[in-house]
């Protein structure tokens, strides 16, 4: 896939911001009634992608924090374009990337040009966020695709394991050292 260096412009950042608003970690509260009073469970919705691979295993991605942190300037922004997505790659990412079809029509306008985040593990890369846009783009005959390519140590606070992704919504992130450690290439 031929890709070229890009800008990161005042758009792409605005595009983050005002997602922001929309994706920002909700928490919510569930009120059941028993006869030994009233309960109520509290739960927090975030934007997470799931990635699984052989060798590593299953990590998950705080995709809402990941893009805080782009904005906060503790991720560099380094953009890339690709003038023409291949179609293995769109094809990929369709059947492995957790497209769901229903909700490819509902992506249009602002949406479209949104940038994706690609997360680079050296040899290869995966997509993180922008699936679906990128899915559609080229479904509507628009084969360029604009992505931020962020190193996966930037990435460290912001992953985790399945079933640990509570240590994600706390400040001090506790056992984060221990999957860098796991992530980081043996000499």
């Amino acid at each position: 896939m031929f890709v070229e260096l890009d800008e990161f412009t005042a758009a792409d950042r605005e595009a983050l911001r005002d997602l922001n608003v929309r994706e920002q970690a909700r928490t919510e509260s569930v009120l059941q009634e028993a006869p030994e009073g009233t309960y109520t469970v509290g739960y927090e919705k975030r934007e997470m992608f799931t990635f699984h691979e052989p060798s590593l295993g299953t990590i998950r991605f705080d995709v809402r924090s990941i893009k805080d942190s782009i904005l906060a300037g503790r991720i560099p922004a380094v953009v890339y374009r690709v003038n023409a997505v291949p179609r293995e790659f769109y094809e990929h990412v369709k059947a492995n990337n957790g497209v769901e079809p229903e909700r490819l029509p509902k992506i249009n306008g602002r949406d479209l040009d949104r940038l994706g985040i690609m997360v680079n593990w050296g040899e290869n890369q995966t997509l993180i966020d922008g699936n679906h846009r990128m899915v559609r783009r080229c479904d509507l005959g628009m084969p360029s695709f604009r992505f931020l390519l962020v190193p996966v140590g930037f990435c460290a606070p912001h992953m985790c394991r399945p079933g640990d992704e509570e240590r994600l919504f706390h400040r001090d992130r506790p056992g984060v050292e221990l999957l860098h450690s796991e992530l980081r290439e043996e000499p």
